[in-house]
């Protein structure tokens, strides 16, 4: 009678159904994510405070740079006069330099007078070299071309450019004037420019320079 108990009892054990496991809510999983979601928003909030000053720097503010004023020395420009019958000492500041460069832009600013100036339009100064107190200035083909002509023009002409140039600068005595390189018996037929000619105080009208 024993052994037929056993049995029943292992058909009994074979025949339960297992038990189940408890399973976790869903509920649970959603707060997780929107815990982990929180902190890393809050540490992407800290260390962008913390280290966002170093990634967007701003550009520094920018200077206006200081411009330097370059010193000047006053100069007379040999004009022609209202008459157009003479010259006329007008004042002028022009940068200082080098002798050459103070030259060159005196006689460029004869020559750029939009008034008064007894140069012909159109001409410019290609080259200035002083030596032995001779300053070689050499002029493009249009201080010829562009010339009116007549004998009191051409002095003018002339005497614009070494009056401007010797009674500047006491570096210089005397001025020769080359057309494109080139020594010229004269301009129009009236002023031997072969030689170096020193300055005509006779043809400037007496009277005090204007500025």
């Amino acid at each position: 009678m024993a052994k037929k108990k056993s049995k029943s009892k292992k058909k009994n054990d074979v025949s339960a159904p297992p038990k189940k496991r408890p399973s976790r809510s869903r509920g649970g999983g959603l707060a997780i994510v929107l815990i982990v979601a929180v902190v890393t928003v809050i540490i992407g909030i800290i260390l962008l405070t913390y280290y966002g000053g170093r990634i967007f720097k701003h550009p520094p503010p920018v200077t206006a740079k200081k411009t330097i004023a370059l010193p000047e020395r006053e100069v007379d420009l040999y004009l022609s006069d209202e008459e157009g019958l003479s010259l006329k000492a007008y004042g002028r500041k022009i940068k200082k330099g080098p002798l050459e460069a103070e030259i060159r832009e005196a006689v460029e600013a004869a020559i750029s007078d939009p008034v008064d100036s007894a140069i012909p339009e159109g001409t410019r100064l290609l080259s200035v070299k002083v030596g032995d107190k001779t300053a070689v200035l050499d002029f493009s083909p249009e201080i010829i071309k562009n010339h009116p002509g007549g004998s009191s023009g051409e002095l003018q002409t002339i005497y614009s450019i070494v009056d401007t140039v010797a009674l500047n600068f006491p570096e210089v005595k005397d001025v020769q004037i080359l057309v494109d390189g080139k020594k010229e018996k004269t301009l129009k037929g009236h002023i031997d420019i072969s030689l170096p000619l020193g300055p005509d105080k006779d043809i400037i009208k007496s009277q005090p320079p204007q500025k």
